[in-house]
This record gives C-alpha cells, sequence and structure tokens, in this order.
C-alpha cells in the first residue's frame, strides 16, 4: 500500500470506472486493479462489486468506510506538502482582510523592514471567510481574520487582537444624519449596503435580524469599503460595515449602535493547530500580536 494506491482508490469510489481512473492517471488498467487488490489484501475486505453484467462496479459498506478516512488522510498529505513548501522557500503565505490589513499592516511594517522580514510575506487579501477556507487546506500559513463569534474551527489555533463595533454610515441626504447613535430596528425601511458573503458583515447583520426581528434589505454588496462609502455618500442607502474600516469625510456618517446586545467585530491572528512555524514567521506572527489592541 502506498500514497498512489489510495489516490487511485479514491478516485474509483468517485468514478466507479477503471478505464477512467487509468486515463485519468495516465497508467494502465492492470494498474488501478492491482492497487485495489493491494488495499483489499491490506485490510482483508472486499472494496468493490460488480453486478451480474459486470457493467457496473459497486462499492462496498466497507470501501466507502475507508474512503472516508482515505480523503482525510490525501488533505493532511496535501496540507502538508504545502506547508513543507512554504518552509523551504523561507516564506510566509499570509491571509489579509481589507479591514484588518489597514489597522495592523501600517503599524507594524516599518518593524518587518527593519528586521528584513517584510519581503518574506506573500500577502493574499481576501475576506475573512474565503480565507478561513485557504487556512484549512494549508494553502495559507497564517492569516489575520474577523469573526462575530467566539465559536471557532476546531483545526485552527486563534490569537485575539482585538474587537471593533459595527456601525451604520449615512449620507447627509438622511433623516438621521443629525442623529450621534441609533436603534438596529429604526433601519427596518431602508436599503443596506455592505461587504459580500466573504466577509464577517453578513453573519452580523444575521445576527442583528434574529435580534431585531427584521431582514435588511441588502441591495448592493462589495468587498471594497471605499465603494460603499462612496455610495453612501451619493445617498444610494445605509452602509453596514466595522468602524476600523471607516474614512472620515464630511458626505457621511457614521452611527454606533444603541443596542446592547449587538456583534462585535472580533480580530484574530489564526493559523492551524498542527502548523509550525519557522522562526522568521514566529517573528512576524509576534510583531503582529505586538501591536494588537490586547496587549
Amino acid at each position: 500500500m502506498n500514497i498512489k494506491d489510495l489516490n487511485y482508490f479514491h478516485e474509483l469510489v468517485k468514478n466507479k470506472n477503471f478505464s477512467s481512473v487509468a486515463e485519468i492517471f495516465h497508467v494502465s488498467q492492470p494498474t488501478i486493479s492491482m492497487s485495489v487488490r493491494r488495499l483489499e489484501e491490506e485490510f482483508n475486505t472486499t472494496l468493490f462489486t460488480r453486478d451480474q453484467g459486470r457493467h457496473h462496479l459497486n462499492v462496498t459498506l466497507s470501501g466507502q468506510q475507508l474512503d472516508e478516512h482515505v480523503n482525510a488522510i490525501l488533505d493532511h498529505i496535501a496540507i502538508a506538502q504545502n506547508s513543507i513548501n512554504n518552509i523551504n522557500t523561507n516564506k510566509l503565505i499570509l491571509g489579509l482582510p481589507p479591514i484588518m490589513t489597514k489597522y495592523f499592516f501600517p503599524k507594524i511594517a516599518k518593524q518587518l523592514t527593519e528586521q528584513n522580514l517584510l519581503k518574506a510575506i506573500v500577502p493574499v487579501e481576501k475576506g475573512s471567510a474565503e480565507l478561513e477556507k485557504m487556512l484549512l487546506n494549508g494553502t495559507l500559513d497564517m492569516s489575520l481574520m474577523g469573526s462575530v463569534q467566539n465559536e471557532h474551527h476546531r483545526n485552527l489555533a486563534y490569537q485575539h487582537l482585538g474587537k471593533d463595533h459595527f456601525t451604520a454610515i449615512i449620507g447627509n441626504q438622511s433623516p438621521f444624519f443629525k442623529r450621534e447613535k441609533i436603534w438596529f430596528s429604526e433601519l427596518k425601511n431602508e436599503k443596506f449596503l455592505t461587504f459580500d458573503s466573504n466577509f464577517v458583515h453578513s453573519e452580523a447583520l444575521k445576527n442583528f435580524s434574529k435580534i431585531t426581528n427584521f431582514r435588511p434589505n441588502i441591495v448592493y454588496q462589495s468587498n471594497d469599503a471605499q465603494v460603499i462609502q462612496e455610495m453612501v455618500a451619493q445617498n444610494v442607502g445605509v452602509g453596514f460595515i466595522a468602524n476600523s474600516a471607516l474614512t472620515t469625510r464630511p458626505d457621511i456618517k457614521a452611527l454606533p449602535f444603541y443596542d446592547e446586545d449587538q456583534p462585535f467585530f472580533y480580530m484574530n491572528l489564526v493559523q492551524r493547530k498542527d502548523r509550525i512555524l519557522s522562526p522568521n514567521q514566529q517573528k512576524i506572527a509576534d510583531l503582529i500580536y505586538g501591536n494588537s489592541l490586547m496587549k
């Protein structure tokens, strides 16, 4: 049994056709057959059966169970390969959601440069939801990440950097423009502009919806805070973003919420629990944490 056997087996479970799997891996059909026999001998079981006409391949219960474990094994091998490649190149593949990048990165850029670490960072800029997926599949070494709750994925380790409020932003033609704060329920009839589903804002709005018992009318979603603020300035609707993403300008106004029960924007530095950092990668992590709100 070897890794190729596991790859062949997993693909055969999906395709249920020896010829197709052989073509995918550019090997002969007997190679796939021998691989399956090795696995069956190793586990002392039958993994596949054919119907009477031998035209259809069936996965046995033992085969289904083995594939569950094989899928996890192959995932871990891919993650290990990604991690080792990054160690060998002495790079840190760092996830950077736009909002947290704006807050944290300017603070540490000078220190990173002084310690000759800035060039070791390969930035990946996406929303927190997408960055979490990339952490789990091993594409990223580490990521800044926003969340709205303390329940996190069991395979990830979190360093809490601080928290921020979500806020409503309104244009100068809004009837709320002279207000200093607002109840979320007062926006029931407003059109909402916010970040797309790759950002935690979608989850925060859902939480607010459950609390206040109304569904916001979201008319536009973007991945750019400046676009949202510009549309608010044109009085297209009410913006909903984390306070740290705001840019001060005279034609829009930020209104914090009165609501005692409201979601927060939690900021974290995240990596897989099984990820071992190189000395340089650890220095970068320490710099980020050292400049956090929690210190």
